[in-house]
């Protein structure tokens, strides 16, 4: 692929935070993979306030790698068809492991190290460190290695089994990922952090009832946040199950009644169903409540073709 070549007309937008806070990291890297060719794609920092945008990229997969000092590198992965208006990526990024030396006195020598609230040997404490740089710079292979030893001593540390996930996710052994998230999450589930990520690898893997049974068990209360339920309904459009696109849509828009990304995918996945009269007061609703924006541009082509 020639230089370049990644470049189209869609736009993507988001918001980088911290996992544990949910308070925006400032300037934390985003980068941007196509997934054909050589991969070309842009880099982009966020803002003082975690936000950020690319224009003029072409339809089709991508991979977004995100980076900040401090935290766990997180790999994420969308698609987009020509013309779509994503709703902004809420990223939320996990602080690395660090481990802390107890205080040791003088008629101490050896250093004793704890690493949740447990004292572990400094070999392991090594490896933690040594599966966080490597988690940091990608080298996955590495990072499992490590992670898994410190796993092995730490059995009830999460974290830990929570960085292996991703570790075994950015080395493309899905499945591997998939049953740690799914221990990690098992220790507690009204974690909503740990319900979305699991669920959306076993999305990924297609395990699509899986995946919706468990967003289903959160709390009514615990999904604050409409951009991650459309998020899974535009997962649902890609794997060409928009009927059940259109649920999440919904809930979507009872969770924020003025969401105008929320009625306007529901409007496309209703069309997607086949019952494109029924997507008119969708399109409609868009152009109400955001008449210059470019979803309604859109909505008013898709109306143009309703008959």
């Amino acid at each position: 692929m020639a230089a370049q070549d990644w470049r189209g007309n869609n736009r993507i937008a988001g918001i980088v935070v911290d996992k544990n806070t949910g308070k925006p990291v400032p300037n934390a890297k985003v980068m941007l993979r196509i997934q054909k060719g050589e991969k070309g794609g842009p880099d982009v920092t966020a803002d003082a306030n975690g936000k950020w945008a690319v224009l003029g990229l072409l339809p089709g997969a991508w991979n977004i790698d995100v980076e900040a000092p401090g935290y766990v590198t997180r790999q994420v992965s969308m698609s987009m068809t020509e013309g779509q208006r994503l709703p902004p990526m809420k990223i939320e990024i996990e602080p690395q492991v660090v481990t802390q030396p107890e205080p040791t006195s003088t008629e101490v020598v050896t250093t004793e190290v704890k690493i949740g609230g447990q004292v572990v040997s400094q070999d392991i404490a090594d490896a933690v460190e040594a599966g966080n740089a490597a988690l940091v710079a990608k080298n996955y292979k590495e990072a499992i290695a490590d992670y898994e030893k410190a796993a092995a001593a730490l059995p009830a540390f999460m974290p830990i089994k929570t960085a292996l996930a991703r570790a075994y996710y950015g080395a493309g052994e899905l499945k591997k990922a998939i049953a740690a998230m799914d221990e990690v999450y098992q220790s507690d589930p009204a974690v909503v952090q740990h319900a979305l990520l699991l669920a959306n690898m076993v999305l990924e893997d297609g395990q699509l009832e899986r995946g919706k049974a468990i967003i289903e068990k959160l709390p009514a209360d615990a999904m604050t946040d409409p951009t991650v339920v459309i998020n899974i309904g535009i997962v649902l459009m890609n794997k060409k199950q928009p009927a059940t696109a259109v649920e999440y849509f919904t809930k979507a828009v009872a969770m924020d009644a003025k969401n105008v990304d929320a009625y306007y995918y529901r409007g496309l996945a209703t069309i997607q169903s086949g019952k494109a009269k029924a997507a008119r007061a969708d399109l409609e609703k868009v152009i109400e409540l955001a008449p210059e924006s470019d979803l309604a541009k859109d909505a008013r082509e898709y109306l143009k073709s309703i008959k």
